[in-house]
């Protein structure tokens, strides 16, 4: 895979998500500088108004959850990190001898990421980037929720095919859709209407510092569902861990080898290294 320093594409396709992602992209800087109490708002759809502790994100190890520790068991080979954030599993997985590469869209993140260590750093759209395929690709703390909705699912689950090698393996974490609570008026008049479709297609709406993001879609899906939808696309699906309140880890491996794509280039690699 050819590599560039901190380079990565020129236009990741997702302008909206970035500016909807500014107050998590924000909160992490102020922690990462020193700032301890740094705390971002989460309101969704689902009735969630969490306040969640920069902190969060900079956990070691041992703070762990199971369901991380038992995927960063798993993982073998060439490894692709997928919406690595600060780099905390990547970090874990270099530590133990993994040739791993951190794939972030936030500039900010990927900044952090090489400050605290982490060696491949690729800045990219994982919707859409394409340049080497990974013995694992690996997406923690709902990384498969930007696909926002069910159709997105469908796309990524495609093209997911480029990104796992032969005999590769897709490790992602999701759960049910849970309502908690009464939705916040103020923040669901900022939503898009929407209609009674799959309770997994969320809005969610972040806030640091009395700075409000845009809403963005946010994709919660069933065990069942996942399953259904990864056979469709060609892939077997099996679910190696669950946790609590439907929260699970599942393993997708290819069903079939799919035919060459244009993904295959061998120059289409846009991976940073230090």
């Amino acid at each position: 895979m050819r590599t560039t320093n901190d380079s990565g594409t020129d236009d990741l396709g997702d302008a909206d998500r970035l500016a909807a992602l500014h107050p998590y992209a924000r909160a992490l800087t102020d922690y990462h500088a020193g700032i301890e109490a740094a705390t971002l708002t989460l309101r969704s759809s689902l009735g969630e108004v969490d306040e969640l502790p920069a902190a969060l994100f900079f956990r070691q190890p041992a703070d762990f959850f199971p369901f991380e520790t038992y995927a960063l068991e798993l993982c073998r080979g060439r490894t692709l990190d997928v919406g690595a954030g600060t780099g905390i599993h990547s970090l874990e997985l270099q530590a133990r001898g993994i040739d791993v590469t951190a794939l972030e869209i936030l500039p900010k993140l990927t900044e952090i990421q090489r400050a605290l260590g982490v060696r491949r750093r690729l800045r990219a759209n994982f919707k859409t980037w394409a340049g080497d395929r990974f013995d694992t690709v690996l997406m923690l703390m709902n990384g498969i929720g930007p696909v926002g909705t069910l159709f997105g699912l469908d796309g990524f689950l495609t093209h997911a095919h480029r990104l796992v090698a032969s005999g590769g393996q897709l490790l992602v974490d999701s759960g049910e859709a849970i309502v908690v609570g009464e939705v916040d008026p103020r923040a669901a008049a900022r939503w898009p209407p929407t209609d009674a479709g799959y309770r997994g297609e969320a809005w969610i709406e972040l806030e640091y510092r009395r700075h409000r993001g845009a809403p963005f879609r946010e994709l919660y899906v069933d065990m069942g569902t996942l399953a259904a939808h990864a056979e469709r696309a060609g892939w077997s699906c099996d679910v190696v861990f669950e946790g609590e309140a439907g929260g699970y880890l599942a393993r997708l491996t290819a069903a079939e080898r799919l035919g060459p794509t244009d993904g295959d280039a061998a120059d289409a690699g846009r991976g940073v290294g230090t």
